[in-house]
């Protein structure tokens, strides 16, 4: 067993013990009986990395009480899962679900991969807190998009919200830095005073205090870019040396190797755990560099706990805006898309996004993704801009073009990594698979555009392609990978393995058969050989059937969990 111990990103779109705030639980199965469910002939992986074990799983009251020879017991719901591996519920450390889960039973393409826990507010923003601006953004976004009418200002409110009506996974949140410049200081790129730091840091607590465990940051994205190294310390100094810092970095081609020293840096100047998320070396000019990068967080790992994440694919995900230089950016969407109607600045934007495509690999390596607001959106998802432009139209203005349409928005997906460095990533021992992605559905109101097929695919695509197929790590380890190391890295005391006491969330399936179905030209599509998932007790999916239940929880760091 491994030692596991030692453009703002929301607009596109412990030591110590985890409280367990709500769930919407139906009726339970067993009664009066021993066993509410009794999982039978299973090939059990406990989460560590260790092999598995043939022993049947006991469950009641919402927890695992019993491991061994229950064939013979009474169960109100006994299931025969001879043949297949039956593994803690999959963890899905960067995730982008904080408006999802509002929609309770729809999105399903996570519950369905077998992911029971979601860690929301990631690459630097979150849902909270709010100030008067920022909540009439989004809940009017909210509205607009999905009829969701809910309202609230902190974590306090969102979290009563999600509990109120239900939700199909756990959920843990980090408070973004960039949501927290925001509030204080919108979207102006220039150092924080003294004054601005302190208001942002006791936002920060009082997020802590409420539920949220760490600071994610997304350098890459505004205004948490505008950040300076000591700002971005300082406020991670207020998680008083407990808890996490989870970042987008500053660069992730040309300079990632310093975007990684300042990483480093932000986190051993706080006194906190670090995590890089998606860490990834891109453009092929950059493919060179990720060997250094390993050694790098391999030497500091002598010293504090660094871990990563990353999703099984080869292309990334986000908005369209980044293809642009960042001091086009500031002040925010309406100054963005002013700034792109100026012609004085054509020429410097121009030079600046054809780096940026020359790095990626061409036009060919950028795909539109999604369009939300385009009146001809249906033309442009799910094509790249070369076949966009093929009949001889300049890119880089239909880009222009579609950015104005969007207000500044829309998404694309970015093909600039290579299998070989995917998968030495992956099979890198402290590196979490995740999807960054949001959960959705296969039919409804979430079902948009042109999706990158992470939000259907990367956890049975791990262990469908990497270690069945390509057998880049044991299938043993690649559970621990999504179940114990980020319940470790979490300080998560009693979920993320298969333990009597612990909370009963599980995942059956077919190591012989699972794989994902979601493509990069038709990503709905929901993955094969999952049959059975187990969110604290109840049964959400069952034999590849949703069953309406809303069993999950929001999982918060006790009170005072970051207090030195």
């Amino acid at each position: 067993m491994i030692d596991t111990r030692s453009l703002n990103r929301r607009d596109f779109l412990i030591a110590g013990a985890t409280t367990l705030v709500a769930a919407a639980c139906g009726p339970r199965l067993g009664g009066d009986l021993p066993f509410d469910i009794i999982l039978v002939g299973g090939t059990v992986y406990d989460g560590t990395g260790s092999e598995g074990l043939s022993v049947d799983v006991g469950v009641k009251n919402g927890r695992i009480i019993a491991l061994g020879n229950l064939r013979d017991k009474r169960a109100g719901y006994k299931l025969d899962v001879g043949g297949l591996a039956v593994a803690p519920g999959f963890i899905d450390f960067h995730s982008h679900s904080d408006e999802e889960l509002l929609l309770r039973g729809e999105a399903q393409s996570k519950i369905r991969q077998g992911v029971t826990t979601e860690v929301i507010g990631q690459d630097g923003g979150s849902f909270a807190p709010l100030n008067s601006k920022m909540a009439e953004q989004v809940f009017e976004g909210l509205k607009k998009g999905y009829g969701v009418e809910e309202t609230w200002m902190d974590f306090a409110g969102y979290f009563r919200i999600l509990q109120k009506q239900g939700i199909l996974s756990n959920v843990v949140s980090m408070v973004g830095q960039g949501t927290l410049r925001e509030f204080v200081i919108g979207y102006e790129n220039r150092p924080a005073t003294a004054e601005e730091i302190g208001q942002m840091v006791t936002l920060a607590k009082e997020a802590f205090a409420q539920g949220a465990y760490g600071i994610s940051s997304g350098l890459e994205y505004t205004p948490g870019s505008f950040a300076s190294t000591e700002e971005i310390i300082a406020l991670c100094q207020s998680m008083g040396g407990r808890g996490i810092y989870s970042t987008h970095m500053r660069n992730e081609d040309d300079t990632v190797v310093e975007a990684i020293e300042e990483a480093i840096a932000i986190a051993r100047g706080a006194g906190v755990d670090l995590n890089i998320s998606h860490l990834k070396s891109s453009g092929k000019r950059n493919w060179h560099k990720l060997d250094a990068v390993l050694a790098r967080l391999d030497k500091e790992r002598a010293t504090g706990q660094v871990t990563c994440d990353r999703y099984p694919y080869i292309a990334y995900n986000t908005g369209l805006a980044n293809l642009f230089p960042l001091w086009s950016r500031e002040g925010g969407g309406e100054q963005f898309v002013q700034r792109l109607q100026d012609e004085s600045l054509r020429d410097s934007i121009n030079s600046a996004i054809l780096d940026k495509i020359e790095k990626i690999g061409g036009w060919n390596s950028v795909m539109v993704s999604s369009l939300p607001s385009h009146p001809d959106r249906t033309l442009y998802e799910g094509k790249t801009m070369a076949e966009l432009t093929h009949s001889g139209s300049d890119p880089l203005q239909l880009l222009r073009e579609i950015v104005i349409a969007q207000k500044g928005g829309g998404s694309m997906v970015g093909f600039a990594m290579s299998e070989e460095n995917t998968a030495k990533v992956l099979s890198y021992p402290y590196c979490m698979t995740a999807s960054d992605g949001s959960a959705l559905a296969t039919e409804g109101m979430l079902r948009q555009g042109n999706p990158h097929p992470r939000a259907f695919g990367t956890f049975p695509r791990l262990l469908g392609k990497y270690v069945r197929e390509d057998k880049i790590m044991p299938l043993a380890e690649a559970i621990r990978k999504i179940s114990g190391l980020p319940a470790e890295t979490l300080h998560l005391r009693d979920r993320g393995f298969i333990r009597e006491g612990h909370w009963a969330d599980l995942v059956v399936f077919d190591p012989k058969t699972v794989t994902d179905k979601a493509t990069w030209n038709d990503p709905f599509q929901y993955p094969e050989g999952i049959p059975y998932v187990i969110v604290n007790g109840e049964v959400v999916i069952d034999d590849g059937d949703y069953t309406g239940e809303l069993p999950g929880a929001v999982l918060k760091a006790p009170g005072d969990f970051h207090l030195a």
